[in-house]
């Protein structure tokens, strides 16, 4: 069964990293800014998504959530499998 936002990623993130990261127009609990599927100077497509996964992977810095502690690798591979799912509501 394909992973879905609703059920599978939105509840990954706490309601204090939603609102943390709203500070600076990252709306984590929003699918439609989550799934969006422009694209950035870093990301070709699905900016919005791929810069929050390089967040949480550490790719990027800072590291998400901030101050952790940091997502264990199954919550990430969980994220991730959304995204190779097609980015399902």
């Amino acid at each position: 069964m394909a992973t879905s936002f609703a059920n599978d990623v939105e509840p990954l993130f706490q309601p204090g990293d939603i609102a943390c990261m709203a500070r600076y127009g990252v709306a984590l609990g929003t699918y439609a800014y989550m799934s969006d599927p422009a694209g950035s100077d870093d990301f070709p497509d699905h900016a919005n998504a791929c810069n929050v996964l390089a967040h949480l992977t550490g790719a990027s810095l800072p590291r998400m959530p901030m101050g952790g502690p940091y997502w264990p690798d199954q919550q990430i591979a969980l994220f991730q499998q959304w995204m190779n799912d097609g980015f399902a509501p």
